[in-house]
């Protein structure tokens, strides 16, 4: 069978879903497992995802779907270094709308390339990095936890007030701490069957809180 077949994909993501309370309906598996053939055939000329299975890719996918409740209806959503689609291309397919951001062309061609093998998801993809955004706002932002993230997000200039910051990551306590300069932690949701990794919603704080925020952290460094 060939690796660009999505029918290897189909079985893990029918018996994973109910372990992590999703309800995946026929045609939402469909193009999920067209999405992960699709990443698996472009990762030995990519490296999109290293050596994970085809276990872990659907688990990655639906843990990516199970955030989708995190989100409001209408909501734009700018996917941050999106890479190989998660979780932006797992929020599209559950009918959100996404913009992919990935600053690198050939993973952003692979992006492209599924958004035209999956019609219909309300979704594009952009080539830049997110600290050049600011003149651009989005009610909504996702991300997978990575190194420097509060470098990375700054004061958030590409969300509007008090829109959202959705990540997935193992330690939102660290995440907090990076983040506190803009953004409060407003809400967890576990990842059933782990240990540790958590869906974890931040809000932008207004522009003036921001600046007491700030100020007041240096008056306590100074103190």
């Amino acid at each position: 069978m060939s690796a660009k077949s999505p029918e290897p994909f189909e079985p893990h993501l029918a018996s994973l879903a109910p372990k992590l309370a999703i309800s995946l309906s026929e045609e939402d598996r469909e193009k999920l497992a067209l999405f992960l053939a699709e990443l698996f055939s472009w990762n030995d000329s990519t490296n999109l995802f290293g050596r994970l299975s085809q276990e872990d890719l659907a688990r990655h996918a639906l843990e990516s779907t199970l955030g989708a409740s995190l989100f409001e209806p209408g909501e734009r959503i700018l996917d941050i270094g999106s890479g190989g689609g998660f979780p932006g291309i797992p929020l599209a397919v559950a009918g959100l709308e996404v913009i992919l951001l990935e600053p690198r062309e050939r993973r952003a061609a692979f992006l492209r390339h599924v958004l035209r093998r999956i019609p219909g998801l309300k979704a594009s993809v952009l080539v830049d990095r997110v600290e050049k955004l600011s003149a651009t706002r989005f009610t909504a932002a996702s991300i997978r936890a990575v190194g420097g993230l509060g470098a990375l997000i700054g004061k958030g200039d590409f969300l509007e007030t008090h829109g959202k910051l959705v990540i997935w990551t193992a330690d939102p306590e660290k995440n907090a701490g990076e983040l506190a300069r803009a953004f409060d932690l407003e809400r967890e949701l576990p990842i059933p069957r782990t240990v540790r990794r958590k869906i974890v919603v931040f809000r932008k704080r207004s522009t003036g809180n921001i600046a007491r925020r700030s100020t007041g952290n240096i008056g306590a460094g100074l103190g």
